[in-house]
């Protein structure tokens, strides 16, 4: 196995437990399964992640709300700009938005996670973006939700936002 990052680490881990919990269901996987699947060893994800499985699941969640929804605001990016990331980010951990779609109102924990970060992200653009009303950010966000169901192609982003690009 090549000499990975903490990212590269992260984020296959993050991939794996994601594909497992739609696959097999809550939890009902092994961090052997982990393992296997992210091509990481168990030592490795027991260092970074913890050896109980819903630590392990909690911090997947965290690693990958965080660097979806930009958090931590390492980087300014514009609204074209985080989408194509997050186009990226998508079609690299295709069970991202399953698992988004089947936490976001269910009440869980990720659920509530969820529902905390999209409102840091509202407040975020309405203070990148003072003009736009929150009806407008609203839409923007609903147009994100949309371009990643529909798989929208990362070089497709710009038709999609032509009406804000010449606003902001």
């Amino acid at each position: 196995m090549a000499t990975q990052s903490k990212e590269e680490i992260y984020f296959a881990v993050c991939n794996a437990i994601l594909k497992m919990e739609v696959a097999k269901g809550h939890l009902q996987w092994t961090l052997s399964d982990i393992s296997r699947e992210s091509n990481v060893t168990r030592s490795l994800i027991y260092y970074y992640f913890g050896k109980e499985k819903d630590k392990v699941l909690e911090e997947a969640y965290k690693f990958v709300i965080s660097h979806i929804f930009n958090m931590e605001r390492t980087k300014t990016v514009g609204i074209r700009e985080r989408l194509r990331d997050v186009l990226r980010d998508v079609k690299n951990m295709p069970y991202l938005f399953v698992l988004y779609y089947l936490e976001k109102n269910a009440g869980t924990q990720f659920g509530k996670m969820i529902n905390e970060a999209e409102a840091l992200l509202m407040k975020a653009m309405k203070i990148e973006f003072p003009t736009l009303s929150e009806v407008q950010i609203l839409e923007i966000y609903l147009k994100e939700l949309g371009a990643i169901a529909f798989q929208l192609p990362p070089e497709r982003v710009d038709d999609l936002f032509a009406d804000y690009i010449k606003k902001n």
